[in-house]
């Protein structure tokens, strides 16, 4: 019986190289057309040199003429037990990493648009994606046949200057394709007036 697995795959250590080469050609393209922007510092942990390269629908890189907040380079935190004794209650200190020198952070990118920069969404259950929409931020959020724009403001999440909410008619999840409609939708309505609406806790 022929087996339902893949004839090719790529194991771990292929993975690995890939994404060291990756890093690398990053860098080098990063270095030849990019500006790094010194992040931090973070408490304790020291600033470091950025390149933010974006990555069009082609996955071609590409210079982001903005940045978004939400696309800001934090250092990973891990919390390790300060004592011997591993207990469940022991106290924890968090540790910060962080490669040396110069670090490259991808923005995978939708479609282009007038005036607006959009992450490829994410996630399932909700669906989100960031961007900036005529250079603010805006956080777009579908769940259970109802989706929200947030635009700007001290915090784009929790207190934007502008939300929008509606319900869709979609049967299913949505398809990239359907967020961005939605997402252009929602700018649309913000360049025109619309009110904002209470921001839906």
């Amino acid at each position: 019986m022929a087996s339902d697995l893949p004839t090719t795959y790529l194991d771990y250590p292929d993975a690995s190289k890939l994404y060291f080469q990756q890093n690398a050609d990053d860098l080098a393209w990063a270095s030849a057309n990019e500006t790094p922007v010194n992040e931090g510092p973070w408490g304790d942990v020291p600033s470091v040199r950025i390149f933010y390269v974006g990555i069009n629908t082609a996955g071609e890189r590409i210079r982001l003429p903005q940045i978004s907040s939400f696309w800001r380079y934090k250092p990973s935190g891990v919390q390790l037990a300060c004592s011997d004794d591993h207990a469940r209650d022991a106290p924890h200190q968090t540790y910060y990493l962080s490669g040396p020198g110069p670090s490259v952070v991808r923005i995978e990118l939708g479609p282009s648009m007038p005036g607006i920069l959009i992450e490829r969404p994410r996630g399932n259950q909700p669906v989100q994606s960031t961007g900036l929409i005529d250079g603010k931020d805006f956080y777009f959020h579908e769940s259970d046949g109802f989706w929200s724009l947030s635009v700007g403001g001290t915090d784009v999440v929790d207190q934007p200057d502008w939300y929008y909410e509606e319900e869709h008619d979609a049967p299913d999840e949505l398809s990239e394709e359907a967020v961005y409609s939605l997402i252009a939708k929602g700018a649309a309505l913000l360049r025109s007036g619309t009110p904002t609406m209470t921001v839906k806790q």
